[in-house]
């Protein structure tokens, strides 16, 4: 567990570094203010998501309900006014990039948990892009169970397991 928890620390570390590495330090104080912002925006317009400002990036999850059913890649019709405001607040903030990472139960082999993962969170940005936040702006990872939040041996909590989460991080505007 412990070494899932690194993984992924490491993940968005590296990609937080990718996009960190265009902006200096002179401008750190008004890239925060940005994304304090954007955070403010999120947490006011989506208020059946959890929005939490980790340091330098804002964090959004959706119940995972709300999202997929057992076995599934694509968004509920339920969640499509969710993600429309959450698109909208993206639109608003767009000098940020958006990480998105597929998560699964463990039902199923690994291999069919990796690709199904990977297509929640391709699923995610499609509908993101529908919305008209531009693609480039976008990255998708699945980890298939690799990460669970919750316990799989309930299906309460293989249903938590079933999401996508939203890394959101500043990112300095091309000249």
């Amino acid at each position: 567990m412990k070494s899932r928890i690194l993984f992924f620390v490491a993940v968005i570390i590296s990609f937080s570094s990718l996009v960190a590495c265009k902006s200096s330090k002179h401008n750190l104080g008004k890239h925060r203010g940005y994304l304090n912002g954007a955070y403010n925006m999120l947490k006011d317009s989506l208020k059946d998501a959890i929005v939490t400002r980790l340091k330098d990036t804002v964090k959004v999850v959706f119940p995972s309900n709300l999202l997929f059913a057992f076995n599934q890649s694509s968004l509920s019709e339920g969640s499509l006014p969710s993600m429309k405001r959450f698109a909208n607040a993206l639109n608003e903030y767009n000098k940020t990039a958006i990480l998105i990472s597929g998560h699964s139960d463990t039902v199923g082999s690994e291999d069919y948990n990796n690709k199904l993962s990977g297509q929640r969170a391709d699923s995610a940005k499609r509908v993101l892009v529908d919305y008209n936040v531009k693609r480039e702006r976008i990255e998708t990872w699945g980890f298939g169970s690799r990460i669970p939040v919750a316990s799989n041996a309930t299906e309460e909590g293989r249903a938590r397991n079933r999401r996508v989460e939203f890394i959101i991080l500043y990112t300095e505007p091309k000249k």
